[in-house]
Protein backbone atom coordinates (compact mmCIF):
# COMPACT_ATOMS: atom_id res chain seq x y z
CA UNK A 1 0.00 0.00 0.00
CA UNK A 2 3.08 2.42 1.22
CA UNK A 3 4.68 1.55 -2.12
CA UNK A 4 1.67 2.16 -4.40
CA UNK A 5 1.07 5.69 -2.80
CA UNK A 6 5.21 6.38 -3.62
CA UNK A 7 4.39 5.66 -7.01
CA UNK A 8 1.96 8.73 -7.21
CA UNK A 9 2.91 11.91 -8.93
CA UNK A 10 5.95 13.81 -7.21
CA UNK A 11 6.08 17.69 -6.04
CA UNK A 12 9.65 18.41 -7.96
CA UNK A 13 8.98 17.49 -11.39
CA UNK A 14 6.19 16.28 -13.75
CA UNK A 15 8.45 12.75 -14.23
CA UNK A 16 9.37 12.46 -10.55
CA UNK A 17 7.11 9.68 -8.49
CA UNK A 18 6.54 11.06 -4.72
CA UNK A 19 8.71 8.82 -3.49
CA UNK A 20 11.35 9.94 -5.80
CA UNK A 21 11.14 13.50 -4.00
CA UNK A 22 10.81 11.97 -0.90
CA UNK A 23 13.69 9.98 -0.99
CA UNK A 24 15.74 13.04 -2.50
CA UNK A 25 14.57 15.20 0.89
CA UNK A 26 14.96 12.66 3.30
CA UNK A 27 18.44 12.31 1.83
CA UNK A 28 19.25 15.76 2.02
CA UNK A 29 17.89 16.44 4.88
CA UNK A 30 20.38 13.20 6.64
CA UNK A 31 23.01 14.32 5.00
CA UNK A 32 22.35 17.91 6.94
CA UNK A 33 21.88 15.73 10.04
CA UNK A 34 25.10 14.44 9.51
CA UNK A 35 27.09 17.63 9.10
CA UNK A 36 25.57 18.93 12.08
CA UNK A 37 26.71 15.93 14.21
CA UNK A 38 29.99 16.31 12.64
CA UNK A 39 29.39 19.84 14.46
CA UNK A 40 28.60 19.00 17.27
CA UNK A 41 31.62 16.26 17.78
CA UNK A 42 34.03 18.91 17.13
CA UNK A 43 32.54 21.34 19.89
CA UNK A 44 32.39 18.14 22.06
CA UNK A 45 29.21 17.90 22.70
CA UNK A 46 29.31 14.12 21.95
CA UNK A 47 26.32 13.11 23.64
CA UNK A 48 24.46 14.95 21.51
CA UNK A 49 26.69 14.30 18.39
CA UNK A 50 25.57 11.19 18.99
CA UNK A 51 21.78 11.38 18.94
CA UNK A 52 22.30 13.00 16.06
CA UNK A 53 23.87 10.93 14.03
CA UNK A 54 21.75 7.70 15.00
CA UNK A 55 18.78 9.56 14.21
CA UNK A 56 20.30 10.47 10.43
CA UNK A 57 21.27 6.55 10.05
CA UNK A 58 18.09 5.06 11.31
CA UNK A 59 16.20 8.15 8.55
CA UNK A 60 18.49 6.64 6.41
CA UNK A 61 18.11 3.01 7.04
CA UNK A 62 14.19 3.28 6.57
CA UNK A 63 15.10 5.27 3.15
CA UNK A 64 17.04 2.63 1.82
CA UNK A 65 15.07 -0.07 3.19
CA UNK A 66 11.31 0.80 2.36
CA UNK A 67 12.39 3.03 -1.58
CA UNK A 68 15.71 2.94 -2.53
CA UNK A 69 16.26 -1.34 -2.24
CA UNK A 70 12.63 -1.66 -4.22
CA UNK A 71 13.43 1.28 -6.63
CA UNK A 72 17.14 -0.61 -7.60
CA UNK A 73 14.87 -4.47 -7.82
CA UNK A 74 12.54 -3.43 -10.21
CA UNK A 75 14.30 -0.72 -12.80
CA UNK A 76 17.69 -1.80 -12.26
CA UNK A 77 18.14 -5.65 -11.43
CA UNK A 78 16.01 -6.26 -14.11
CA UNK A 79 18.70 -5.45 -17.15
CA UNK A 80 21.92 -5.78 -15.59
CA UNK A 81 24.59 -6.16 -16.93
CA UNK A 82 23.41 -4.90 -20.66
CA UNK A 83 21.92 -2.08 -18.77
CA UNK A 84 24.74 -0.75 -17.81
CA UNK A 85 26.64 0.78 -20.47
CA UNK A 86 23.42 3.20 -20.56
CA UNK A 87 24.26 6.17 -18.31
CA UNK A 88 21.30 6.27 -15.90
CA UNK A 89 22.07 2.85 -15.13
CA UNK A 90 25.65 2.80 -14.57
CA UNK A 91 25.06 5.29 -12.13
CA UNK A 92 22.27 4.36 -10.67
CA UNK A 93 24.87 1.17 -10.09
CA UNK A 94 27.37 2.84 -8.88
CA UNK A 95 25.69 5.39 -6.23
CA UNK A 96 23.51 1.83 -5.04
CA UNK A 97 27.46 0.22 -4.47
CA UNK A 98 28.56 3.53 -2.51
CA UNK A 99 25.19 3.86 -0.49
CA UNK A 100 25.38 0.03 0.43
CA UNK A 101 28.98 0.67 1.89
CA UNK A 102 27.83 3.93 3.55
CA UNK A 103 24.31 2.40 5.20
CA UNK A 104 26.48 -0.29 6.43
CA UNK A 105 29.18 1.52 7.87
CA UNK A 106 27.11 3.98 9.16
CA UNK A 107 24.47 1.35 11.31
CA UNK A 108 27.54 -0.94 12.56
CA UNK A 109 28.07 2.56 13.83
CA UNK A 110 25.67 3.75 14.91
CA UNK A 111 25.21 0.08 16.84
CA UNK A 112 28.11 -0.04 18.01
CA UNK A 113 28.57 3.60 19.29
CA UNK A 114 25.76 2.92 21.11
CA UNK A 115 26.69 0.21 22.94
CA UNK A 116 30.22 1.11 24.00
CA UNK A 117 28.86 3.98 25.10
CA UNK A 118 25.86 2.44 27.05
CA UNK A 119 28.91 0.66 28.83
CA UNK A 120 30.74 4.04 29.27
CA UNK A 121 33.23 2.92 26.95
CA UNK A 122 35.13 5.24 24.13
CA UNK A 123 34.51 5.03 21.01
CA UNK A 124 37.76 6.28 19.94
CA UNK A 125 39.05 3.19 18.02
CA UNK A 126 35.83 4.27 15.64
CA UNK A 127 37.14 8.19 14.45
CA UNK A 128 38.67 6.24 11.37
CA UNK A 129 35.34 4.64 10.16
CA UNK A 130 33.38 7.59 11.36
CA UNK A 131 34.99 9.82 8.82
CA UNK A 132 35.23 7.50 6.17
CA UNK A 133 31.07 6.84 6.27
CA UNK A 134 30.65 10.44 6.64
CA UNK A 135 32.63 11.07 3.14
CA UNK A 136 31.10 7.74 1.90
CA UNK A 137 27.06 8.96 2.50
CA UNK A 138 28.25 12.23 1.16
CA UNK A 139 29.40 11.02 -2.36
CA UNK A 140 26.25 8.63 -2.07
CA UNK A 141 23.77 11.76 -1.52
CA UNK A 142 25.70 13.45 -4.57
CA UNK A 143 25.15 10.31 -6.64
CA UNK A 144 22.08 9.87 -6.06
CA UNK A 145 21.48 13.97 -6.76
CA UNK A 146 22.95 13.19 -10.07
CA UNK A 147 20.73 10.39 -10.44
CA UNK A 148 17.78 12.06 -9.30
CA UNK A 149 18.36 15.13 -12.31
CA UNK A 150 19.65 12.38 -14.70
CA UNK A 151 16.53 10.71 -14.74
CA UNK A 152 13.88 13.35 -13.86
CA UNK A 153 15.89 16.56 -14.71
Amino acid sequence: MIAYALDASGFFTAKSSLGADLSLVISVVAAILLTAGVLLVRRRRYEAHRWVQTVAVILNAFLVALWMVRSLWLYILPGVPGSLSSGSHALAAVHAAIGAVGVTLGIFIVVRANQLTARRRTVSPYKMAMRVAYVVYLLGVVLGIALYVVTYG
